[in-house]
């Protein structure tokens, strides 16, 4: 029976590097869009207490 030999293309460890470098990546984006959906809902509140803008339901 013959052996195979297995090459790597790349350092042991730099999956798990690009793995942690990720949820990084991902931890401040939900950072970044929890900023940017409480302006929002402060924009959407303010405009509602505004009395020159009025909402109507049909």
């Amino acid at each position: 029976m013959e052996a195979k030999k297995l090459q790597f293309t790349s350092k042991p460890g730099t999956f798990i590097d690009s793995i942690r470098a990720y949820r990084e990546y991902k931890k401040e984006w939900r950072a970044r869009m929890e900023v940017k959906l409480t302006e929002m809902e402060e924009q959407i509140q303010r405009a509602k207490s505004d009395p020159f803008f009025k909402m109507e339901t049909v």
